[in-house]
């Protein structure tokens, strides 16, 4: 369907369902708008989860460490 195909048909819909469509549109919209971060999508804070279990430690290059048990590349 193409957007002017939807355009009509709302148009043509009754006032009360235009309404209510316009409604649901502009809740798709802020909700676009509004950025999810981690907190807001129910993941746990991975970053705080880390620094509580190794500190200011440094982890070496993880990159390195599976080139190396995959036989050193």
């Amino acid at each position: 369907m193409s957007a002017r195909e939807l355009i009509r048909q709302v148009a043509a819909l009754p006032a009360e369902e235009r309404r209510l469509f316009e409604h649901l549109l502009e809740a798709m919209r802020s909700q676009a708008a509004t950025p999810r971060t981690a907190q807001a999508a129910g993941w746990p804070d991975f970053a705080k989860r880390l620094d509580q279990i190794y500190g200011d430690r440094i982890a070496p290059d993880s990159q390195t460490i599976i080139d190396e048990g995959r036989g050193g590349q």
